[in-house]
């Protein structure tokens, strides 16, 4: 297993994106074609779409030309399918220069990425309680794979998942996992207890801990931003090859304390510290 690189899950993350049975006004079914596309496959045809959006095939398809001429699909001549195209690109540049917290925490998740020989990731929530991936930095030496900006974070069975999870309020907590245990009702007693080590290595270590469970040749830690900014959570992640733990008995500790000090930093320069 040494040196080999370690694949990001994205499947389970999409398996547990929010699902909504409301009223869709044109823009929700637009953006509804546009999340059809996923970092796995990234080109689809058009019955794809149909089929993945659910949308009635003339709908879906006015759409797409809509779409296009707006310039965020394109159809490729030579794949014969319909790719995102970069303009969706620049609906994300205002927003992700936004986040301060990107640019103040960015020096400091490289240094500590390099000290970890690992990946040092920053998720942020989005309005339907999903987390998603704004940032990724590689440490010298690191065989994780880097997800790609916007994934879809796990939300049970990663610790950056589960950490956010846990600081949601009672009634949005309980959405979110009946959400997640629509989707795979035989996780209900595996999530519970997993949730309930989550808060209590929070609570005693300041970090919590994945050991295999999202991807087996991948360990890490997460460490929660307690305070809202910008009515956003965020959740920071490291992540490193499973075969150094036989190698570092207490290397997720050590990582563990050390992230928790790098959000400490990062929670002091924005003006909002730690409780």
């Amino acid at each position: 297993m040494t040196g080999t690189s370690s694949a990001p899950d994205t499947t389970d993350a999409a398996d547990e994106t929010p699902a909504s049975d409301a009223p869709q006004s044109a823009l929700a079914r637009g953006i509804r074609i546009l999340r059809c596309f996923t970092t796995a496959e990234y080109d689809l045809s058009g019955k794809d779409l149909v089929d993945r959006s659910g949308l009635p095939k003339a709908t879906a398809f006015r759409l797409i030309a809509t779409l296009r001429e707006l310039g965020l699909v394109h159809y490729s001549e030579r794949r014969g399918k319909y790719m995102l195209a970069p303009g969706v690109l620049s609906l994300a540049s205002p927003l992700l220069a936004s986040m301060t917290i990107r640019s103040i925490a960015r020096p400091l998740m490289q240094e500590f990425a390099d000290y970890a020989r690992g990946q040092v990731t920053l998720a942020s929530s989005t309005d339907d309680e999903r987390l998603i991936f704004i940032e990724a930095i590689q440490g010298r030496g690191n065989s994780v794979s880097r997800p790609e900006m916007g994934t879809s974070v796990s939300l049970s069975k990663s610790s950056t998942g589960r950490a956010f999870l846990t600081l949601l309020p009672p009634a949005r907590l309980d959405e979110a996992v009946q959400g997640i245990l629509r989707q795979h009702p035989e996780r209900a007693d595996w999530l519970d207890e997993k949730l309930q080590q989550t808060r209590d290595e929070l609570a005693s270590l300041g970090y919590c801990r994945n050991q295999g469970e999202l991807h087996r040749n991948t360990i890490g830690v997460a460490v929660p931003v307690l305070r809202l900014i910008d009515d956003r959570r965020f959740v920071f992640g490291c992540t490193v090859p499973a075969f150094r733990l036989s190698e570092e008995p207490e290397l997720l500790s050590d990582l563990g304390m050390r992230l928790a000090t790098l959000v400490d930093s990062v929670q002091t320069a924005l003006g909002t510290p730690r409780g």
